[in-house]
């Protein structure tokens, strides 16, 4: 679970200068790395695909400019870390954490998330797009025009965060709560909403999108 105190971090590394040859040995040698944290470190912009972390810490660390397709990470946390245009399409991705991260422009596409949360973010323009969403939670983040389209989610959870104009076409959203987030101008076809959890002034607002004359 997400909530869970699992515990991660480690053997610390905060050297600049030997963390290329780290990541490339672990690259080359298909070497997990576990149990480590690191500190306020640059790992991009880097070509990073196809690494493997557990149990690891992230503090104050920049992953701008990124691409780390095919990650495998979890039991992890990312503490005020940059994610600034940060790419790990086609990830698994399993109990880590994002708490008080920028990830603008983010792109995870075609990624599975387990048990995964963001807390506190920053993530305009961040795409989800036929991500899978298991057990996910999002709270008090910034959104806006985000792209969660053509998601499977399951007990996705959403809390207090500006959703506006973020895009959930074919993303069934039956039984996920958005009466504590703000909605303005969301992207839905209509179907997407069957089964959703809105407070009267958003469903007037969804009504309007979709073309429904309240009097």
């Amino acid at each position: 679970m997400v909530d869970a105190q699992f515990a991660c971090g480690g053997v610390l590394f905060d050297d600049q200068g030997y963390l290329p040859a780290f990541l490339a040995r672990a690259a080359e040698e298909e070497e997990k790395i576990e149990e480590m944290t690191f500190c306020h470190l640059r790992f991009g912009p880097a070509d990073l695909r196809g690494l493997e972390f557990a149990r690891c810490r992230f503090e104050g660390c920049s992953f701008s400019g990124c691409r780390m397709d095919r990650l495998y990470l979890r039991e992890s946390v990312f503490e005020q870390c940059d994610l600034t245009g940060w790419t790990a399409s086609d990830a698994t991705l399993a109990s880590v954490v994002w708490r008080d991260c920028r990830l603008s422009g983010a792109q995870l596409s075609g990624s599975v998330l387990r048990d995964c949360a963001l807390q506190r973010c920053a993530a305009d323009y961040l795409s989800l797009s036929g991500c899978t969403l298991r057990g996910c939670s999002f709270a008090d983040c910034r959104m806006p025009e985000a792209f969660f389209d053509g998601c499977r989610p399951t007990r996705l959870r959403l809390s207090g965060c500006v959703l506006t104009r973020a895009d959930f076409t074919g993303t069934p959203l039956k039984g996920v709560d958005l009466t504590d987030d703000e909605i303005d101008g969301l992207l839905v076809a209509g179907p997407e909403l069957r089964g959703a959890v809105v407070n009267p002034a958003q469903a007037c607002e969804l009504a309007r999108l979709l073309g429904v004359v309240i009097r």
